[in-house]
């Protein structure tokens, strides 16, 4: 990565978690002496310039044949593949607040959708691994329209790609601010696991081994409720190994 990304990565990072209005990285915790005296700063232009240039970035490194595609939002993004899957052909197509791409306004040029070429067909994938939607919900979209852009996603890879290995990973627990979404979390998994048996997919079940006795993002493996630290990305990595067959 360059160092303007690098730097805007930082910057983007910094603004997510305390003042991005909607999408999954949100912060939902408010100050009201802040609201009363000063206008939160629109993140939005970040998020596309940081969206566009993630893209720009995939379209280069697309160049070199590499293997498995992990497909996602800013918790796959954070998965530094170099350091929890050394010497691995693997392309991180994560991208922070994206969202599947459908029931999007015309505004809104964010989505997987949008990005098929260079984050899927354009990379010679032998397997892809998909962890998408939780911005979907913090963004107000219901479990049947995550459903529906699911569905849309898979069907347009089955038809480009029919012998690839996909892998349809569960939404990960939350807690905290985030847990209100845990009953519309289970629902997704639920939607998506049957849609992996229809598009012969591999159901994978990252939300047992990351959750607590209370179904919530186990406390070690996060410092905001949504993200993952270090240890989260080891027990990730190890179930990937497991599906490639890397162990």
């Amino acid at each position: 990565m360059s160092k303007s990304n690098q730097c805007l990565a930082t910057l983007f990072l910094s603004i997510a978690v305390c003042a991005a209005p909607n999408g999954f990285a949100l912060s939902e915790v408010t100050s009201s002496t802040a609201t009363l005296t000063a206008k939160k700063p629109d993140p939005a232009p970040l998020f596309q310039m940081h969206f566009e240039n993630r893209v720009r970035s995939f379209r280069e490194q697309n160049l070199v044949y590499q293997n498995v595609v992990l497909l996602g939002d800013s918790i796959t993004e954070g998965f530094d593949v170099t350091k929890f899957l050394p010497g691995l052909r693997v392309l991180n197509r994560g991208i922070g607040a994206d969202v599947i791409g459908n029931d999007l306004s015309e505004k809104d040029k964010r989505g997987v959708l949008k990005r098929l070429d260079e984050s899927v067909f354009r990379c010679s994938p032998t397997d892809i691994f998909i962890l998408i939607g939780i911005n979907d919900l913090g963004q107000g979209h219901t479990p049947e329209i995550i459903e529906a852009g699911y569905r849309e996603m898979l069907t347009r890879i089955r038809e480009r790609l029919p012998k690839v290995k996909l892998h349809v990973q569960s939404l990960l627990p939350t807690r905290d601010n985030f847990a209100k979404h845990k009953d519309n979390i289970k629902d997704v998994n639920a939607r998506i696991e049957k849609l992996a048996s229809e598009f012969q997919a591999n159901y994978v079940n990252l939300h047992t081994p990351f959750s607590d006795e209370h179904g919530e993002l186990k406390k070690e493996l996060t410092n905001d409720g949504l993200h993952i630290l270090p240890a989260g990305y080891d027990i990730w990595a190890k179930i990937i190994r497991e599906q490639v067959g890397w162990m």
